[in-house]
């Protein structure tokens, strides 16, 4: 007797595999656009496995300057700066997030649904509508070229869609589970750290991987905000390399290569967390 063929997953099974393929390409591409010298980059014929790797472009990188063109970027500082802000900014805003959040779910406000409404449009103003007010009240509190001005410009980016996340998670969280532990004799603050916070894990990983990535790539701002190389961030120094007669590639492919190594060591962290958020929560326990 014959199988018959499933069309469904072979279908199924082949948009997965496209799905990666276009998602995991770009990444490919970096990389291996970093190992080439410039005349293999700039050939007629692309090549998808570099002729002769040479890993001097991360050499150049590394040391932040290159003698050949007279270009330096030094991209260890403007690194440690990006790693720097975006950590503050990913832990104020799950704190500030996760207790406004739960706060306003549980208050069982009328108009906390206008409210849910008014953060989700705060989302939509777009970042250049506010960036030369945002520019002069940092220059008035004498906060602007600074690492801590900065920190508060992200701050107001990540901070509504953190907030946006956890209460369209704190909705989804059962009642009955704190109502048992206040009849049990505990107290609010011991049901929000021994109840609530081992349920809500998975949204806090969530919204601090959002954070980190949208603090971390974030460019409009700390070019307009920033003047001072030692501020700099790393988005903007990527831009360095674009130049008025030409784009450095393989230095560009190089410093792009190295500034997603935080990203997805974070993103591999945070995953661990969220699968021990759901199998170890509060409800199996």
């Amino acid at each position: 007797m014959r199988r018959r063929i499933d069309w469904g997953r072979i279908v199924a099974l082949a948009g997965i595999a496209l799905a990666v393929v276009i998602a995991v390409f770009p990444l490919y591409w970096l990389l291996v656009t970093s190992l080439k010298w410039t005349t293999e980059i700039f050939s007629v014929e692309p090549t998808f496995i570099p002729r002769e790797p040479t890993l001097r472009n991360y050499a150049v990188i590394l040391s932040g300057y290159d003698p050949g063109r007279g270009l330096q970027v030094p991209i260890l500082p403007v690194f440690i700066n990006s790693i720097v802000i975006a950590i503050l900014t990913t832990g104020v805003a799950v704190l500030v997030a996760g207790s406004a959040a739960y706060a306003l779910v549980r208050s069982g406000l009328a108009w906390m649904r206008w409210l849910f409404l008014l953060i989700l449009l705060m989302r939509t103003v777009p970042r250049i509508a506010i960036a030369i007010p945002m520019y002069l009240l940092l220059q008035r509190i004498g906060l602007l070229d600074s690492v801590p001005g900065l920190f508060l410009t992200h701050l107001t980016v990540v901070l509504p869609l953190a907030t946006f996340l956890m209460i369209s998670f704190m909705q989804d969280l059962p009642i009955e589970i704190e109502e048992a532990a206040f009849v049990d004799g505990a107290s609010k603050f011991q049901t929000v750290r021994r109840v609530v916070l081992p349920m809500v894990v998975p949204g806090l990983a969530v919204t601090a991987i959002f954070g980190f990535i949208l603090s971390y790539n974030e460019f409009l701002y700390s070019v307009i905000l920033i003047s001072s190389p030692a501020v700099r961030t790393l988005p903007v120094a990527l831009s360095m390399y674009i130049q008025q007669y030409g784009i450095v590639w393989e230095l560009l492919s190089t410093a792009a290569t190295l500034a997603t190594i935080p990203v997805v060591l974070f993103s591999f962290l945070i995953q661990r967390h969220i699968v021990t958020g759901i199998s170890m929560g509060a409800i199996k326990g």
